[in-house]
C-alpha cells in the first residue's frame, strides 16, 4: 500500500488547533492595557462617538513582586468569561443581537447548505453546459459571460471555493472547444476573487470587516461597485485575450502538460447541455435569493441610516412591521 503524504487537517482540527494556542499564549504573554477616550466623529452628516485607544499608553500589569502578570486561561470562566472549554460558546454569543457572531455564523451555515443543496441538484451544471452549447460557433462570448457571472457571485455573496468544483466541470470543455486550463480556471475561481476582493456587499469580507471596524455597513457602496466593475471589465479583457492568444497558438499556452491531460482522458464528444423546467425553477429561485440578500443588506442599512440617534437598536428590537 503506498505512503501517504503529508495531508490538510480537517478545517474543524484547524480551528480547534487555534484554540489551543490561544489558550497556551495567556500563560506566556503578560497582561496589559490601553487607556481609552470617547471621540466625536461625523457619521452621514450625524454626530456620532466611539470608544479609542490612545496611543503610548499601554502598561503591563504587574503583581506584588512588580513583575508582569501573567493569567492563564482556566478550563471554565464563570458570567460571561471566556474559558478554554467554553471558548466557542461565548464567541458565537458575544456582541448583541444585531450585531452578535452567532448570525454571522447562521448565515454562513445556510447559505453553504442551501448551495450545496443547489449543486446536488445538477441545475447550474447543466446551465453552464446550455450556455456553452448555444455558443458553439461564438466560443469568444462563452468567457465574458462566464467571467460575469462567476464574478458576480463572488461579489454578491462571497463565492470562492464553491468555484473549484466548477472549475472541475468547465476546464475539460474549454479544453475542447481550442482554449487551455488556465483559461478554465481564469473564468470561475479568478473571476470569484476579482469579485470577492471588489466586493460591495460580501457578508464576509465587507459587512463582517466593516462591523468589526465601527464603520456604518455597506458604506461607500457606490465605489466599490465601480471598482468591481472595473476590475471585472479588466479580467474579462485579459482573460480573452489570453485565450485567443492560445488558440491561435496553443504552444503559447501555461498550463501544456494538464492540456494534454485532459485532451487524452476527456470524453466530451458534443456539448449537449439539457436544461430541463426543473433546473429552470432551481436557477430561478436562486436568483430569487440573491435578490432577497441585496434588498436585506440594503433595506436595514437604510432603516439604520434613517433612525434618529435616540432610537437604539434595542429599542428597534421591538418593532413589529405590520
Amino acid at each position: 500500500m503506498p505512503k501517504k503524504g503529508i495531508q490538510m487537517p480537517h478545517t474543524f482540527v484547524i480551528i480547534f488547533g487555534v484554540v489551543v494556542l490561544a489558550a497556551l499564549m495567556t500563560y506566556l504573554i503578560p497582561m496589559g492595557m490601553f487607556e481609552t477616550e470617547e471621540v466625536t466623529y461625523d457619521n452621514a452628516g450625524q454626530e456620532d462617538t466611539r470608544t479609542v485607544l490612545i496611543p503610548d499608553t499601554f502598561e503591563y500589569e504587574t503583581d506584588e513582586a512588580g513583575e508582569p502578570a501573567r493569567e492563564g486561561v482556566s478550563l471554565f470562566e464563570p458570567f460571561g468569561g471566556a474559558g478554554f472549554l467554553n471558548y466557542m460558546f461565548e464567541g458565537l454569543v458575544s456582541g448583541d443581537r444585531w450585531g452578535s457572531a452567532v448570525g454571522v455564523v447562521a448565515f454562513i451555515l445556510i447559505i453553504g447548505g442551501a448551495f450545496g443543496i443547489i449543486m446536488r441538484t445538477k441545475a447550474i451544471d447543466q446551465g453552464i453546459l446550455a450556455v456553452i452549447d448555444k455558443t458553439k460557433g461564438k466560443e469568444a462570448l462563452l468567457i465574458p459571460v462566464m467571467f460575469f457571472f462567476f464574478s458576480l457571485g463572488g461579489a454578491v455573496f462571497g463565492m470562492g471555493e464553491e468555484a473549484i468544483a466548477f472549475a472541475i466541470i468547465l476546464v475539460p470543455l474549454v479544453i475542447a472547444l481550442g482554449y487551455d486550463a488556465i483559461t478554465g480556471v481564469m473564468i470561475t475561481y479568478v473571476a470569484t476573487q476579482i469579485g470577492f476582493a471588489t466586493s460591495w456587499m460580501n457578508p464576509f469580507g465587507v459587512a463582517i470587516a466593516q462591523g468589526v471596524s465601527d464603520v456604518p455597513v455597506l458604506s461607500g457602496t457606490p465605489f466599490r461597485m465601480l471598482m468591481w466593475a472595473v476590475f471585472t471589465g479588466v479580467g474579462i479583457a485579459y482573460t480573452m485575450w489570453y485565450a485567443s492568444k492560445v488558440r491561435r497558438d496553443p504552444s503559447k499556452s501555461y498550463s501544456p502538460d494538464a492540456n494534454a491531460y485532459f485532451k487524452k482522458h476527456n470524453n466530451v464528444q458534443d456539448i449537449n447541455g439539457k436544461f430541463t423546467v426543473g433546473d429552470s425553477l432551481v436557477v430561478i429561485t436562486l436568483a430569487l435569493g440573491i435578490g432577497w440578500i441585496i434588498w436585506g443588506s440594503y433595506g436595514t442599512h437604510i432603516i439604520f441610516r434613517k433612525l434618529p440617534r435616540s432610537f437604539s437598536r434595542s429599542a428597534l428590537s421591538q418593532v413589529r412591521l405590520a
